[in-house]
């Protein structure tokens, strides 16, 4: 391990030059890697073992969220929570978690920095499908009147893994879109998660597309999908379902990150943030080259704590960018680093 070098600077990609604004906030989702799944046998290729302790994984994911130092975080896996919770307080943060169900030890968590941003009300989604949850949380600034004044909504959900079951995931996730167009009520929102899906799936069509989708698929006998992932075809014939939309988001990254997991047998992007139109994204955040990663082998790893590397945008209220990007394209990116602040400053560097 010390022969490896310090972790890289990952890169805001700015898509027009930041403009002061009280309403521009960084939000950052991240599948943090429950400790009661870093079993030895799901991550073989992990050297040292030592690597999946809580005792050196745990103080890593805190020095994340303080190195990138979003003002919200929408994180998934999230066990252990009294640490998390206690270690991110002292670092500026409150936040609420809701737990899965079905017996599972993790769940889902949004924090917000009290300096900048103040708890409105939220709300618990619970899908009753393989334990999934998900939490609507609707902030407001921290110096706002009380009466709800420039507040928005972060929603954050973690969908099955099982890619032989996609139909579940489509479930979890119009249930976990209804639930959040009907707590947004058609004001600002940013939903956050490891949806389990890439780029171009039925999941994503469903989130981006604004029209029905209908899924065509086998069903199966879901036997040991938990665990191993093996699932039997039922003796029928293929099955169509149609999942309709209750709000049409846009992600924030465009195009996506090729990759948000890494390991020496899969590669992919299944973590996303996305948008209504009351949001224009300003910069997302590079995703650290794939040589980095896989020094190591795989993900997780001695420097990399998780199993997935966080995404991050900058976002500020005032209208969706799809119209306003720069078109020479020489124009529209600039690379700035991405630093740490102390939000009783408030000098975030995109201010």
């Amino acid at each position: 391990m010390s022969s490896l070098p310090p972790l890289p600077v990952r890169a805001l990609r700015w898509r027009a030059s930041p403009h002061p604004s009280p309403s521009s906030y960084s939000v950052m989702c991240w599948n943090m890697l429950a400790q009661c799944y870093t079993r030895s046998e799901y991550f073989p290729s992990v050297s040292p073992k030592s690597a999946l302790k809580w005792k050196h994984r745990g103080p890593a994911i805190v020095a994340e969220v303080q190195r990138l130092a979003p003002d919200v975080i929408a994180l998934q896996e999230v066990d252990n929570w009294d640490f998390m919770s206690s270690e991110l307080g002292s670092a500026g943060y409150d936040g609420v978690r809701k737990g899965k169900t079905g017996g599972k030890k993790d769940g889902v968590a949004v924090l917000w920095k009290r300096a900048l941003l103040r708890l409105a009300e939220s709300e618990e989604v619970e899908t009753d499908i393989k334990g999934g949850v998900g939490l609507l949380v609707r902030l407001e600034p921290a110096s706002a009147a009380s009466d709800g004044g420039g507040s928005f909504v972060v929603a954050t959900t973690h969908l099955f893994w099982n890619p032989q079951l996609e139909v579940l995931k489509l479930r979890q996730a119009e249930l976990c879109l209804r639930r959040a167009a009907a707590f947004a009520r058609g004001g600002p929102l940013v939903f956050c998660g490891d949806l389990n899906s890439m780029p171009g799936s039925d999941v994503l069509a469903l989130c981006e597309g604004g029209v029905a989708v209908r899924h065509t698929f086998t069903p199966m006998r879901e036997g040991d999908d938990e665990e191993s992932g093996a699932c039997e075809p039922e003796a029928a014939p293929p099955a169509v379902e149609t999942f309709e939309p209750p709000l049409r988001l846009h992600s924030a990254y465009e195009p996506p990150p090729a990759y948000t997991t890494l390991t020496d047998t899969f590669r992919g992007c299944l973590d996303h943030i996305l948008l209504t139109r009351h949001w224009r994204c300003l910069a997302t955040l590079d995703m650290i080259d794939e040589a980095d990663i896989l020094a190591e082998k795989s993900l997780p790893s001695s420097r990399f704590p998780s199993d997935h590397m966080p995404v991050l945008a900058v976002l500020s209220l005032g209208g969706a960018d799809a119209g306003e990007r720069a078109t020479n394209e020489d124009d529209e990116w600039s690379d700035r680093s991405y630093k740490s602040y102390d939000s009783a400053q408030d000098d975030r560097p995109w201010h």
